[in-house]
């Protein structure tokens, strides 16, 4: 038993305890080896942690990264719990809704709407995380204009009775061509995170593409698998290789179909909405020192450093040592980089991240234009997969009117998700009502007969001279 008095005389960089789930940890030798820096836990030193620990790390964390030795036991006493996200007195969670702000899941009518829900019921730091996009925000906000800048071009007196949605990608059929993007910060929007994920896409049989940086653990979120249920898994590769390759290796062995090597992130962008939410948060007495670097904070949800010097051959070949499953490459921002991947033999998914990462890259729309112009022939011998700025049916068809093969949504899902499984269910009904509304004015029944010709996008270049920043 640690007792209040002990643990209140070990505050400081030299001996640092801390409270978390119960038991007091000694983690004055882990400070400099935290992925979020040690800031973050000398500013729970001597208290409990638990209510910030818990939204953004996987319940295997202390195990995985901690020696036995450093659980100094549990702790005995009381003591004043310090959340990273302070909320009113309805609410004392990360994810809690205040009662005279709860939105009724019924009043949803698109995608947009479960993120004004959230914005009004998550805590504004765990909202602020999944919201940012990078520097002012005019990329995350050009996904979603780019699309609405491509026109359709219906079809009319085309027998219309019944509406084929569903989609090959990457070698196994859904029942829609949208997909769960994977995503970090899931247990920001709901304490059971990427499961709830998995449960609804199994109910409706769409792709849950699976963060490797998610709140669940790997078997945790296999276990949550229907029977039948085809899951995907997204890589990180982390500066200690061997990491990854046994991640990748157990991924395998459970099940999961297909691989998308992330590599669009080999630092984290300035996320400044996140950044100044934290900041704003934090009680701490203002700093005088010159030194000071709290404008560079990385995002909420930490992940361990990523390995950086790999190439195309090198990185192909290390993943094709283990395994033969089909693999995308996720990032692409150029046709150039969307060529070289067919040339090696893998699939261009055309992302920038959310716009998280390099403020004024290209959108993916503007991508997928770009590929069709000037290397048509990655679509024949590709499955091209785009995601970014994807908020309505109409998108998802203009998407894959251009050739892509599958459209995945990260945020409006993850906003879907403070509803639980249930709000996750209604987002995937919206859109595939909206999709199927789409195809039907365009005059097509299937997916497959989707083509260029239904899409105008002349407008684009033109669009794109008006970036607009939104609050």
């Amino acid at each position: 038993m640690v007792t209040r008095t002990e643990i209140q005389e070990h505050i400081s960089r030299n001996s640092c305890w801390v409270i978390l789930k119960g038991n007091v940890y000694d983690l004055t030798n882990f400070m400099d080896s935290h992925p979020g820096g040690s800031a973050v836990i000398l500013k729970y030193a001597g208290r409990d942690a638990t209510a910030a620990f818990e939204p953004i790390h996987r319940s295997d964390t202390l195990e995985k990264f901690l020696k036995p030795e450093q659980n100094l036991g549990p702790f005995t006493g009381s003591l004043p719990t310090r959340d990273a996200t302070p909320q009113s007195s309805e609410s004392k969670t990360g994810t809690g809704t205040s009662p005279e702000k709860k939105v009724k899941l019924t009043s949803i009518i698109n995608i947009r709407d479960f993120e004004v829900s959230a914005s009004k019921s998550l805590a504004p730091t765990s909202f602020a995380f999944l919201k940012t996009g990078s520097d002012d925000e005019y990329t995350a906000q050009w996904n979603r204009d780019s699309w609405k800048a491509i026109r359709l071009r219906p079809r009319i007196l085309r027998p219309i009775e019944t509406i084929d949605l569903s989609t090959s990608i990457l070698g196994n059929t859904y029942s829609a061509p949208f997909f769960i993007c994977p995503t970090g910060g899931s247990k920001l929007a709901h304490p059971t995170g990427d499961v709830l994920l998995t449960r609804a896409a199994a109910k409706h049989n769409v792709l849950h593409w699976v963060c490797n940086n998610a709140g669940c653990t790997q078997q945790e979120m296999t276990d949550a698998r229907a029977e039948n249920q085809t899951t995907y898994w997204q890589i990180y590769v982390m500066n200690d290789i061997a990491i990854t390759e046994q991640e990748v290796k157990q991924a395998v062995a459970n099940g999961y179909k297909g691989f998308a090597l992330t590599v669009d992130a080999i630092r984290p962008g300035k996320r400044e909405r996140d950044i100044r939410s934290s900041i704003n948060d934090d009680d701490a007495p203002d700093s005088t020192d010159e030194e000071d670097n709290s404008f560079s904070n990385g995002p909420k949800v930490k992940r361990p450093p990523v390995w950086s010097s790999f190439d195309w051959v090198s990185s192909v070949k290390w993943l094709r040592g283990l395994t033969d499953l089909p693999i995308a490459i996720k990032g692409i921002q150029t046709w150039e980089d969307a060529a070289l991947c067919m040339h090696y033999g893998v699939h261009p998914w055309l992302s920038n991240h959310g716009g998280r990462q390099l403020e004024g890259a290209p959108s993916a729309a503007e991508t997928l234009v770009d590929i069709r112009r000037h290397c048509p022939e990655v679509f024949e011998k590709c499955e091209v997969i785009v995601d970014g700025g994807v908020t309505r049916g109409t998108d998802i068809v203009k998407a894959l009117a251009l050739g892509a093969k599958g459209v995945g949504l990260g945020r409006g899902f993850l906003y879907s998700l403070t509803f639980g499984e249930a709000g996750v269910r209604r987002a995937i009904r919206i859109l595939k009502h909206e999709v199927e509304v789409a195809m039907a004015l365009l005059g097509v029944t299937a997916i497959d007969q989707l083509n260029p010709s239904y899409v105008e996008v002349s407008s684009l270049a033109f669009a794109s001279a008006f970036p607009r920043s939104y609050l």
